[in-house]
C-alpha cells in the first residue's frame, strides 16, 4: 500500500501558502518523521521542502502524486509540538510557514552549508587481554609502540587524537600510525563542540535577596512547582536585582529537570548575561544569536535539541529554541522594540513567548524597568500578574536627574553641543577619576550634509532619507541600505561651496570631547565601532578595568550595563526619538532616557545624570527625570485612549511597496476603496499615504493604518483582503501585512 506525506516546500512563488502531497518509496517507508527536510521535485526543479504530515489520505488523484527524491537529514529539525507553534505563528503574522521554519531552525544545516563537526580519535583495536599479548610480542626495539599501548591500558582517557595521544606518551605521531598500520589501533570519528568565544567577565556574585525579589521568586516558583502557566510582569527599576531573580528561577527551573529560555534584546548584551549565567550554570548554558558562525550556532542548537544544554539564552530567534521539556521563559527588557521581527515572519516575541508557554505550561516573566504600556496594561487588567523591585540593591539612592533647557542656553551664547554645565560635571567626574557616559541616540559625525546657499540635502539615491556625514572615513552613508558616496565640496545642485555638516552623531560628539578634555581616554561604541566579533564586549571589558574615562554611544550602552565607576551619564540630545512620526514616540523617550540614567549610581556613590533638551516641559522627560513610571503611564494611557491606540485598539498596517510610484500609488487608492467595503468591521482608517520613510532601497512605500476594536474583526478583514483582494493585483508591486506593528515608519 502506498504511504503519503505532506510537504511545505521552500519555493519563492508569490501567494503560493500550502502543503503538497507526495508518495514514498518503498524503502523510506519506515524512515520519515514529521520535522525531516527532504528533497522533492516541484515543477522541473528539485527542491527543500519539510515533512508536516504523514500517512494522511492525498488531496490529489494519487496517479498524479510524484514521488519524494530522497530525505535530505535522519534527524527531524521539529516536532508535532513546535510545527503547531510555527503553524500559529503563520496564521496570525499572516506570513507563510515556510518563512517561519526557516526563521525557527538552523537553515544553513538543512542547504548542507553547515554540518557537525568530527575529529578522528583512536582507540584500542581489541580487547585488553589481547593488548596485553600484543605487548609481549612486540620487538623490544619497538619500546614506544610498547608505551602506546600500556599507556591506553593504564588510563582511562578517552577522545585523544593521534598527535595528542602521542605527546601523552612523549613519542611522534608516526609510532602512533605504526600501530594503526599493523590494526592494533583503530580510529572513531567524534563530534567536537564549535564553542563560541566569550569575551565576558563570569563571576558568581550571590547575595541575600531583598524582600521584593524574596516576594517575586515566591510567586513565581508557586507556578513553577505546578507546572502552571502564567505570565508575570517584574517590573523593577534599574539596579533592582532582576537579573539574580531570573537566576534563582533557573535554579529552580533546573532542579526540576525542566529547560528554559532566556532572552535579551541586543546581541551586544548576550556576553553580559552570558557572563553572570556561565558562573552559576556552566554548561547548560546554549548560546543562540546572529553574531555566532554558523557552525557555533547550529552545535549550540544541537546541544539544547539533544538535551545537553537545558538553557537558551539569545536574542529574538531564541524564543524557537528546542529547549526540552521547558517550564520558563524570561524576556529581559521586555519593552524593546528589538523583540520585533521587522522581515517576514514580523513575529514578535513576546507574543510568541506567551503562546509557545501557554502550549507547554510553562511560566513566562517579562522583566523591565520600563515595561511598555500594554503589558503594564494587561498586569493592571489582571491578564498578567504584577511584581514590582521598587528599590534598588543595598539600598542605593536613585541618581538625580538634572535637566538643562538647551534654549536657554543659547540665550546666554552658549553655541556649543554640551551646556555649561555637562562640561563643569565631566571635568569635576574626571578629576575624581570616575567614569563618565554620553549617550545620543545616532550614529556619524553630523545627521545630514546641508547647502547654506540653496538648501538643497544631500539625499540617498535609494531610500527617501538623507545620507549620514562619517568622518572616518570621509563618507556620506545610507543607514538604511548602505549606500555611500564621497563628500562633496560643493552643492551638486547650485555648485556652492557653502555646504556643510549640520547636525549631532556620535562621531562628532567624540570629536569634539576629545578636543575638550585631550587628556581624557575616550572611546565611541556604536554601530560603525563594534562590527567585529565580539568587540562589544572588549570595549565593555576595558571599561570595567578603568581604561576607559568617557564612553560615547547609541542606545547599545543605555541598558543592561552595570559599572559602579560611573558617576556622571549625559544626555545630548532627549528630543531625538520625540521627533519621530509614532505613536509611541513619547514612550520610547521615556524609556531611553530612564535606562541610560539607571547606568550610574551604581558603587557606593549616588551618581548624577544631565539631560539636554529643547522641550524640557514634555511629560515623558519630566517623568523620566523623576524616575516616575506611574505618572508618564497615566498621561500616556489616556492620550492613547483619547485616540484610540493600543491598547485600546488592535492595529495592522498594510505597506504597499514597489519600483514604479505611480502603481504604488494606485494600488494604495485601490486597497482602500476594497477596505472601505469593510468599514462596519474596523473603527478607523488612516491613509492611503506616502510612509514617512517613503522610499527605502529603490521601493516606493505607501500605506494604511487601521484600527480594529478585536483580533477577531481584524482577522475577519484580512482574511477578505487575502482571498479577494490580493489575486488581482499588481504582480510588480507588493503588499506588506504587519499585524501589531510596532514602528509605523
Amino acid at each position: 500500500m502506498n504511504k503519503y506525506i505532506k510537504v511545505v516546500v521552500d519555493v519563492p512563488v508569490a501567494r503560493v501558502d500550502k502543503m503538497f502531497d507526495y508518495q514514498l518509496p518503498t524503502d523510506l517507508v519506515n524512515q520519515t518523521k514529521v520535522g525531516q527536510a527532504v528533497k522533492v521535485p516541484f515543477g522541473r526543479r528539485q527542491v527543500t521542502g519539510f515533512i508536516v504530515a504523514i500517512g494522511e489520505t492525498p488531496a490529489i488523484e494519487a496517479s498524479k502524486i510524484k514521488k519524494i527524491k530522497n530525505i535530505m537529514q535522519a534527524e527531524p529539525f521539529f516536532d508535532k509540538k513546535m510545527l503547531s507553534l510555527y503553524k500559529w505563528i503563520a496564521s496570525f503574522y499572516h506570513s507563510y510557514l515556510i518563512q517561519v521554519i526557516k526563521a525557527a531552525i538552523p537553515y544553513g544545516a538543512v542547504r548542507g552549508k553547515v554540518n557537525k563537526k568530527t575529529i578522528q580519535c583512536i582507540t584500542l583495536a581489541q580487547s585488553e587481554e589481547a593488548t596485553k599479548q600484543i605487548i609481549k610480542e612486540l620487538s623490544n626495539r619497538a619500546y614506544k609502540q610498547q608505551a602506546v599501548l600500556k599507556y591506553l591500558l593504564a588510563n582511562n582517557e578517552t577522545d585523544l587524537t593521534i598527535t595528542e595521544l602521542a605527546k601523552r606518551v612523549e613519542t611522534t605521531s608516526g609510532t602512533v600510525y605504526r600501530l594503526i598500520e599493523k590494526k592494533y589501533l583503530k580510529y572513531y570519528n567524534k563530534d567536537e563542540r564549535r564553542k563560541p568565544s566569550f569575551h565576558g567577565k563570569s563571576a558568581k556574585n550571590s547575595f541575600k535577596l531583598t524582600k521584593f525579589q524574596e516576594n517575586a521568586v515566591a510567586n513565581i516558583n508557586q507556578n513553577l512547582a505546578n507546572n502552571k502557566f502564567g505570565v508575570f510582569l517584574l517590573h523593577g527599576v534599574t539596579g533592582s536585582g532582576k537579573t539574580e531573580v531570573y537566576i534563582r528561577l533557573l535554579e529552580k527551573n533546573l532542579q526540576k529537570k525542566q529547560g528554559a529560555i532566556l532572552l535579551v534584546p541586543e546581541i551586544a548584551l548576550t556576553p553580559v548575561m552570558v557572563g553572570k549565567l556561565l558562573a552559576r550554570f556552566n554548561d547548560e548554558i546554549a548560546v543562540l544569536h546572529s553574531n555566532l558562525s554558523s557552525g557555533e550556532r547550529y552545535d549550540e542548537w544541537c546541544r539544547l535539541k539533544d538535551g545537553k544544554a537545558s538553557i537558551a539564552v539569545g536574542a529574538r530567534s531564541a524564543i524557537f529554541a528546542p529547549v526540552k521539556d521547558l517550564g520558563l521563559i524570561i524576556i529581559d527588557e521586555e519593552h524593546e522594540n528589538t523583540y520585533k521581527q521587522t522581515e517576514y515572519p514580523p513575529y514578535h516575541a513576546r507574543q510568541v513567548a506567551v503562546k509557545r508557554a501557554s502550549e507547554e505550561d510553562a511560566v513566562v516573566v517579562l522583566g523591565s524597568a520600563t515595561p511598555t504600556i500594554e503589558s503594564s496594561y494587561l498586569a493592571r487588567k489582571d491578564k498578567f500578574k504584577l511584581l514590582e523591585l521598587p528599590e534598588r540593591i543595598y539600598q542605593a539612592e536613585m541618581p538625580p536627574v538634572l535637566v538643562v533647557d538647551m534654549r536657554e542656553e543659547l540665550k546666554e551664547g552658549n553655541f556649543s553641543i554640551f551646556s555649561n554645565k555637562l562640561k563643569s560635571e565631566i571635568e569635576k567626574t574626571l578629576a575624581r577619576n570616575k567614569q563618565v557616559l554620553l549617550f545620543l541616540n545616532r550614529r556619524g559625525f553630523a545627521s545630514f550634509y546641508l547647502c547654506r546657499s540653496c538648501g538643497h540635502v544631500i539625499e540617498c539615491n535609494h531610500c527617501d532619507i538623507s545620507l549620514t556625514y562619517h568622518t572616518n572615513p570621509d563618507r556620506l552613508v545610507c543607514h538604511y541600505c548602505g549606500y555611500q558616496v564621497n563628500t562633496p565640496h560643493k552643492c551638486p545642485v547650485c555648485a556652492s561651496k557653502y555646504i556643510k555638516p549640520f547636525g549631532l552623531g556620535t562621531q562628532r560628539i567624540t570629536d569634539e570631547i576629545e578636543a575638550s578634555f585631550p587628556e581624557a581616554n575616550v572611546v565611541r561604541m556604536d554601530a560603525d565601532t563594534t562590527t567585529r566579533k565580539g568587540s562589544h564586549q572588549k570595549i565593555l571589558n576595558r571599561l570595567a578595568d578603568g581604561g576607559i574615562d568617557i564612553l560615547i554611544g547609541t542606545q547599545m550602552v543605555a541598558k543592561g550595563h552595570d559599572f559602579p565607576a560611573i558617576e556622571l551619564v549625559g544626555v545630548i540630545a532627549a528630543d531625538t526619538s520625540l521627533s519621530l512620526p509614532d505613536f509611541r514616540s513619547s514612550e520610547r523617550t521615556f524609556q531611553l532616557l530612564t535606562q541610560v540614567a539607571g547606568r550610574t549610581g551604581r558603587g557606593d556613590k549616588q551618581g548624577k545624570v544631565i539631560v539636554q533638551t529643547y522641550q524640557p516641559d514634555h511629560f515623558s522627560i519630566q517623568a523620566a527625570a523623576e524616575h516616575d513610571y506611574n505618572s508618564f503611564y497615566e498621561k500616556e494611557l489616556s492620550i492613547r485612549k483619547d485616540l484610540n491606540y493600543p491598547p485600546f485598539s488592535r492595529l495592522v498596517n498594510l505597506t504597499v511597496q514597489g519600483l514604479a510610484e505611480n502603481q504604488v500609488e494606485k494600488v494604495a487608492d485601490q486597497l482602500a476603496v476594497f477596505l472601505h467595503n469593510y468599514k462596519n468591521h474596523y473603527q478607523e482608517l488612516l491613509g492611503p499615504v506616502p510612509a514617512p520613510l517613503a522610499k527605502v532601497r529603490n521601493k516606493f512605500r505607501w500605506q494604511i493604518v487601521l484600527k480594529f476594536e478585536n483580533g477577531a474583526k481584524r482577522e475577519y478583514v484580512i482574511q477578505k483582503l487575502e482571498e479577494n483582494f490580493l489575486p488581482v493585483s499588481y504582480q510588480q508591486v507588493e503588499l506588506r501585512i504587519d499585524v501589531d506593528p510596532w514602528q509605523m515608519l
